[in-house]
């Protein structure tokens, strides 16, 4: 694009539902990048059906099922390590709830290793 700042940040999500893309993605500021263009990706939304790959966690009695037998295996081969974040905890995070998790997280190990 013809400017040097398209919107002044990496991404911002559209939630209405007469704007038809979900997210755009100003390339530039992942990496401080000063030029006199920019690039912007458009994220658009596919709808689901049956043998596509779904987005965001489905917690269905099966996969919170199967999320616990990895967590179950995790906390025994890696028991030094804390995981977090959408993929360790199996669910949809905004940012500031997987900052909040992340805290509340190093808050119990503190807690635990004081004991």
């Amino acid at each position: 694009m013809d400017t040097p700042d398209y919107q002044g940040n990496a991404l911002i999500n559209y939630t209405e539902e007469e704007i038809p893309y979900t997210r755009i993605c100003e390339h530039k500021h992942f990496e401080f990048t000063k030029s006199d263009f920019t690039i912007i990706t458009r994220e658009y939304p596919d709808s689901w059906e049956p043998g596509k790959e779904r987005y965001y966690p489905v917690n269905n009695e099966e996969n919170n099922l199967r999320y616990s037998d990895y967590k179950r295996l995790s906390d025994s081969v890696f028991p030094k390590y804390v995981f977090g974040g959408r993929l360790a905890e199996y669910k949809y995070y905004d940012m500031h709830q997987v900052i909040g998790s992340a805290l509340h997280k190093f808050k119990q190990l503190i807690n635990s290793n004081n004991k």
